[in-house]
């Protein structure tokens, strides 16, 4: 596997991670908002937004890192995908 494709998939899983991290300490602010105040609850929020932060600029990192269809030498990947659909690898008609 190409080193680019693993970056790609790496970081896609952090902005995932992160994603999850920002909805549950979101969700943990609003339960325990009633209960300890709002110096708790925005103390999670604040640490929510610094996770959604962290995802869009690690989206943005992988938005530069993610392979480039065949010219990240995934053409023989998109050449099977596309025999499996069409049965053909031509992407011209024939005259």
């Amino acid at each position: 596997m190409d080193s680019r494709t693993v970056w790609h998939r790496t970081l896609v899983t952090v902005v995932v991670v992160f994603l999850v991290l920002a909805a549950v300490l979101y969700a943990a602010s609003v339960l325990l908002a009633p209960a300890d105040g709002r110096n708790t609850a925005g103390l999670f929020v604040g640490w929510a937004m610094f996770a959604v932060i962290g995802a869009i600029v690690v989206g943005i990192v992988d938005f530069f890192v993610r392979p480039l269809g065949g010219r990240s030498g995934d053409a023989d990947v998109l050449a099977a995908a596309e025999e499996a659909r069409t049965g053909s690898t031509r992407t011209h008609a024939s005259r």
